[in-house]
């Protein structure tokens, strides 16, 4: 009878399981096949179709390799939306190492361990590395958003900023130049008019980034990726990135700002890979 009563409790527990797997795949939204648009239409149903909020905060699961090495961490993501940008890298305890904070103007990295900063204008950063790209790119990467180079908005007329062809049954895709930098950017969109896949290539100098969107979760009647496969590449060196949404939180009321302690010490807008590659 023991026996019996373990083995019922045992297949009870995977019957649990499962509907509760069962449940948790049936709030992904699968992609569909496209169907016929004329390019204004695409553009628009894309730009109706984004996910819309005021303040977003999310845990994340961040997994890195580079190479041979490889760094898995928690962290933490916040945004006001076209106001600032904060992550928070925390491998062990919940204890911070690293702080990236961004807003249109600046660029603030804090190293925790070193104790040490990284501070620098948008447009000192642009002078010094011409990629064409700012905080809005950066700000729309991370919500699976459409941007446009040089503009902090995007409307219904920018479509003609685009060409758009078809890539399979089930993708359209948009592409477009930075007339600055000459990086090529471009958006691979699915049939419900998510962002799939946002790419980046600057053919000169070999630079390339894929950033690629999965598991859709409906979230305030719109849908929101809750993975990113991220990769850069370059001619040397090649750095994949994974990041996994958890706890995604609208419209809280927050702001953030940049604080350096006292005791830190400046360190060059070059040191920031230094900073990255060492931690």
């Amino acid at each position: 009878m023991k026996f019996k009563h373990i083995a019922i409790l045992f297949f009870a527990s995977i019957l649990i399981l499962s509907l509760h797997s069962c449940k948790a795949k049936k709030q992904i939204v699968a992609a569909a096949p496209i169907e016929e648009k004329v390019d204004a239409d695409l553009f628009s149903d894309i730009l109706n179709s984004q996910f819309s909020f005021k303040t977003f905060s999310s845990r994340l699961n961040l997994n890195l390799l580079s190479g041979t090495k490889s760094l898995s961490s928690k962290a933490s993501l916040k945004i006001v939306k076209d106001k600032a940008i904060q992550l928070s890298i925390q491998p062990l305890f919940g204890v911070e190492m690293l702080r990236l904070y961004a807003d249109p103007d600046s660029l603030l990295l804090l190293d925790r361990m070193n104790k040490r900063y990284v501070k620098e204008s948008i447009e000192d950063i642009k002078k010094m590395y011409p990629v064409g790209f700012d905080y809005k790119t950066l700000q729309s990467l991370l919500t699976n958003q459409m941007f446009v180079s040089g503009q902090t908005n995007v409307i219904y007329a920018d479509y003609e900023k685009f060409s758009t062809g078809r890539v399979s049954d089930m993708h359209y895709l948009l592409k477009s130049v930075d007339k600055k930098s000459g990086i090529k950017y471009s958006f691979t969109i699915d049939g419900n008019d998510r962002i799939a896949l946002t790419h980046m290539v600057k053919p000169k100098d070999n630079y390339s980034m894929n950033w690629k969107y999965n598991d859709f979760v409906v979230k305030t009647q719109k849908p929101f990726p809750h993975k990113m496969d991220i990769t850069l590449a370059s001619t040397n060196r090649k750095v994949n990135v994974e990041l996994e949404f958890s706890s995604i939180t609208l419209d809280e009321d927050f702001e953030l700002q940049a604080s350096i302690p006292e005791s830190y010490t400046r360190a060059r807008i070059a040191d920031i890979i230094k900073i990255l590659t060492n931690n």
